[in-house]
């Protein structure tokens, strides 16, 4: 397969021992090297073909393709391939030659295509030259000398002589490059002593220059890098003109090019602007551009493009209307600007060339246009809708009852107008307009004419019954929290007996509903021809009448075992009231005891117990001007000798206590004595056993009004 080198002279040779060769011409002397690594699956060559870095051979029975990046690496492709000469051409299509027959494998493919018998056999080798497929060719079909042969393609039997190569037995043919724009051909013929002789091809004059180079390799087939007719230089392959478009897009140019080098890199400028590597240049406006394409090993190609500018596109629509929506609405698009090649899109849909649509409904329509440049018209337009008139000249309608479906209707159509059929609320299909047994309100209409259907609503009246007089009486449940609430309906009217339904209940001739809450309720009023009259009726919530309270505080005295005192004094039309403090309850104008000082909250209820106020009152901390209440003393020094005089150790404090703890601890740490009785004191003994004289540490604790924790520590002196 082609080998890429800067100087792009290199080649693959297959010799006749199925062995690989790399082939160069390098000063004058043709030089080779056998590729040990070629292939890992040590498969024999026959015929050999390169696309860029890819190599194709066969075994004779097997195709087979090597990667030159990594040559060791090859991979069989599933495909029979006998033939004693291949090539590939620019896209990577493979052919080869099996006696007469040509076959042709595109890239991706695994079944050959045989494309029929030439003339002439094949000797061993095809290649490209320029467009033109080659063949080394045997004497064969009048030939009387060995050949190159074109091959046509399309038709293999009208292949032809190209030139003859008389005294030359050619098995391979190599296309090599010398510069960016220029290829060499050499034939490779056996020289009858186990060798090969290279000879130079003269294409244009279709002669042999003579005896190049000779290589004591027998070679089979010959594989170049540029035997697809490529130079080694940039290859314009096709060039993609977007034109600009008045008013909906600029121009576009996209150009197609390659490189015969396999390694090398293309880049393409635009006008001598910023390159890119994919040739594609947006948004031009009308004009011709320098385009310019460069390839890594130092090619480069110059053309041209020219963006023409295509008017705006116009149109003109005639629509026909949908006729009640049976899909006949139809529009006819004319061209109205200078363009070829209309087609239309409706609605998203594919493009077509036929410019009537027919079976549309009503409304807008979205519609696109393009023409032969390619330009597009977005545009839009409207198939109005067509409903005649109701087919109908008189309706007649007869009222309903409350309850008895009585009620009628009979239609009088139009002259002329087909009905195929009326029906009334999804019903049976009647060709009659006349109904009958219909209940009081809407029902649905449908009138199905020839051409059109008709869907309405017809009203049955309600036949007319004088409604009753209702009125209500309503009392508050005695306090919000309370459901004892009470409703008594008062009616009056002249279709009686009336029943009652209260809140949704069943009917009944009860008019009087208690053990309510507070809110609003339905009633409905039956009367005996079974209409019914509903209403709401609405139970206030519970309003606590005004009251006068008068409250006494008497402040807490720090030396008092019985604490603040309150006393609630209530004024008010729902007495007796009461009064709660502390979580306790009192009458009011009762004396509430033993509270500690701070704020509390006053509740204030009335004789059925419903709250109906609420005050915050301060009990202050003491009463007596000067006199700290947090006051705690523990002597410093006692003397348990029984003599009736400071023998006991005992704190002593100035207010209520809650929490109270008295300890003592030795000097090792140890707690000797606790209590949690204000009374007791230390008597000086532990366990029953003196304890000798020394100091001692003591902690008291309580908690100090309001909630408060406090803690005392000190020593005291215990004398003997």
């Amino acid at each position: 397969m082609a080998v890429t080198d800067a100087n792009a002279q290199k080649a693959i040779l297959v010799s006749s021992t199925g062995k690989f060769f790399e082939f160069d011409y390098v000063n004058g002397t043709c030089e080779t090297k056998e590729l040990t690594n070629f292939c890992s699956l040590n498969v024999p060559g026959f015929s050999a073909a390169q696309y860029k870095n890819k190599v194709y051979y066969n075994s004779g029975t097997q195709l087979y393709e090597a990667d030159l990046t990594n040559p060791a690496l090859c991979r069989p492709l599933s495909v029979f391939c006998t033939g004693n000469s291949m090539t590939a051409d620019k896209n990577g299509t493979l052919y080869w030659v099996d006696g007469y027959s040509l076959f042709r494998l595109p890239s991706g493919l695994t079944q050959p295509e045989i494309l029929g018998a030439l003339p002439y056999e094949a000797a061993g080798d095809l290649m490209f030259y320029g467009d033109k497929l080659l063949m080394a060719a045997r004497p064969s079909g009048g030939l009387q000398n060995y050949s190159l042969i074109e091959v046509n393609i399309s038709s293999p039997p009208n292949s032809k002589l190209f030139m003859e190569t008389p005294g030359f037995n050619f098995f391979g043919l190599m296309n090599v490059s010398i510069d960016c724009n220029t290829n060499k051909v050499y034939g490779i013929a056996g020289n009858g002593i186990g060798g090969s002789d290279f000879v130079e091809l003269d294409m244009g004059a279709r002669v042999g220059f003579g005896k190049l180079c000779s290589i004591n390799i027998s070679v089979f087939d010959a594989a170049s890098p540029t035997e697809s007719g490529e130079v080694r230089g940039v290859n314009v392959n096709s060039i993609s003109i977007k034109p600009q478009c008045t008013g909906t897009g600029l121009g576009e140019i996209a150009v197609a090019a390659t490189s015969a080098s396999a390694s090398a890199k293309l880049s393409f400028t635009n006008n001598g602007g910023a390159a890119n590597e994919t040739g594609v240049f947006p948004n031009l406006t009308a004009g011709t551009y320098a385009i310019k394409v460069t390839s890594t090993d130092g090619c480069s190609k110059d053309t041209f493009a020219t963006v023409r500018l295509i008017e705006r596109l116009s149109v003109n629509t005639l629509t026909i209307p949908d006729t009640c929506g049976a899909l006949t609405g139809a529009v006819t698009i004319t061209p109205n600007s200078n363009h070829t090649g209309f087609r239309y899109s409706l609605e998203n849909a594919a493009y077509v060339v036929g410019n009537i649509f027919t079976g549309l409904s009503s409304g807008r329509k979205s519609l696109k246009v393009t023409e032969t440049n390619g330009c597009i018209l977005d545009t839009s337009f409207i198939i109005a809708t067509y409903r005649p008139p109701l087919p109908v000249s008189n309706v007649s309608i007869t009222a309903a009852n409350c309850t008895a479906a009585n009620g009628s209707v009979v239609l009088t159509f139009i002259s002329g107008v087909t009905i195929q059929g009326v029906r009334i609320d999804g019903g049976n299909l009647q060709t009659s307009g006349t109904f009958s047994n219909l209940s009081a309100g809407d029902h649905a209409l449908q009138i199905i004419t020839a051409t059109c259907n008709f869907d309405t609503t017809i009203n049955i009246p309600l036949l007319s019954t004088p409604a009753p007089v209702v009125t209500y009486t309503s009392i508050s449940p005695d306090c919000g929290d309370k459901n004892n609430g009470s409703v008594q309906i008062n009616l009056s009217g002249t279709v009686g007996p009336y029943t009652y339904s209260f809140n949704n209940s069943a009917y009944s001739n009860n008019n009087n509903y208690r053990n309510l809450a507070s809110g609003t309720y339905p009633v409905s009023v039956k009367d005996a021809q079974g209409c019914t009259f509903a209403s709401t009726v609405t139970v206030q919530p519970y309003q606590p009448l005004p009251i006068t309270i008068q409250p006494l505080v008497t402040p807490t005295d720090c030396f008092n075992e019985e604490g603040g005192k309150v006393i609630i004094n209530v004024f008010g039309t729902e007495s007796p009231y009461f009064f709660s403090i502390d979580t306790r309850n009192f009458l009011a104008g009762q004396e509430a005891k033993k509270l500690l000082p701070g704020n509390y909250m006053v509740q204030i209820r009335n004789g059925n117990n419903c709250l109906v106020d609420s005050i915050t009152l301060l009990v202050p901390e003491q009463n007596i001007p000067g006199v700290n209440c947090d006051t705690v003393y523990v002597p410093t020094a006692f003397t348990p000798n029984a003599d009736g005089k400071n023998d006991v150790l005992r704190p002593v404090f100035g207010n209520r206590t809650a929490g109270f703890v008295f300890r003592v601890f030795n000097r090792n740490g140890q707690m000797i004595f606790e209590t949690k009785e204000p009374q007791r004191g230390w008597n000086g003994r532990f366990n029953g056993m003196e304890q000798p004289q020394g100091v001692y540490v003591w902690s008291f604790m309580y908690m100090y009004s309001g909630g408060r924790n406090r803690t005392f520590k000190g020593t005291t002196l215990l004398l003997r």
